[in-house]
């Protein structure tokens, strides 16, 4: 009986499922998915995945959430984890870009928009403008400087309508619940209903960039360490490019 009871147990450790958890950005959402899935039939380790706001993960890990790995779609929110001692020393790496634009829902009749500061947004703006909140949300921030840049801060803010992350406002967009919205290049690539009108020049906003960086947890897992690898692998960075993202490293 004992050696019966010793082999289960055994056999219910080589059972036990491997898992790692990452944390990531609403806006890389498809592109994780995907390499989740490569990693998972390559590893056969399972990942736990959280997509939301940088700031909403943010402040989710430094209340204590239990993570492996955050991307963030920002530096200031990666920042603001190192300066919490939330993060592994050495890890947090910049990996990815992307670009800010303008959308339309494609069925629309959007006017021409001139991404310049002679254009009169005022004009062409007559319902709601989507994005992320302008204080928190990573998206919603460079689209204030943005627009605070080309000088439509000011006829923009009474039709802003500010949401918990880019894919809440790239959903009202593709519903055609909002005139124009202001989201990632990528996330136009996951929806059928909308268009692009413009793209917003580098020089309106801060460069947008994702880092990467191992969270304070159980960072001398293996799995953690072979997932972190596998997150900036080639076939990881195919799978970027394919949605868009530019790969910076």
């Amino acid at each position: 009986m004992a050696l019966l009871l010793l082999l289960s147990n055994i056999t219910g450790c080589d059972n036990k499922e491997k898992t790692v958890t990452i944390y990531a950005a609403a806006s890389m959402t498809n592109a994780i998915n995907d390499i989740n899935q490569l990693y998972e039939n390559q590893y056969h380790t399972h990942v736990k995945t959280s997509f939301a706001s940088s700031a909403t993960l943010a402040k989710q890990i430094e209340q204590g959430a239990k993570v492996d790995i955050f991307i963030s779609a920002d530096t200031a929110w990666m920042n603001y984890l190192q300066q919490k001692n939330k993060l592994v020393a050495g890890t947090t790496k910049n990996f990815l870009g992307n670009n800010l634009v303008l959308i339309a829902p494609k069925a629309s009749h959007s006017p021409s928009i001139v991404m310049d500061k002679n254009f009169d947004i005022s004009k062409a703006l007559t319902g709601k403008l989507c994005t992320g909140n302008t204080t928190t949300v990573p998206v919603g921030k460079y689209a204030k400087q943005a627009l605070t840049n080309l000088g439509w801060w000011q006829s923009v803010q009474p039709h802003l309508v500010e949401t918990e992350d880019v894919r809440s406002a790239l959903n009202f967009v593709n519903r055609g619940e909002c005139q124009l919205g202001i989201v990632y290049a990528t996330d136009v690539a996951v929806v059928d209903n909308v268009k692009t009108l413009g793209v917003f020049p580098l020089t309106t906003h801060t460069p947008i960039v994702y880092p990467i960086g191992i969270v304070k947890n159980n960072e001398q897992n293996t799995e953690i360490q072979q997932y972190y690898a596998f997150l900036q692998s080639s076939s990881a960075k195919a799978i970027y490019q394919k949605y868009g993202f530019n790969v910076l490293q």
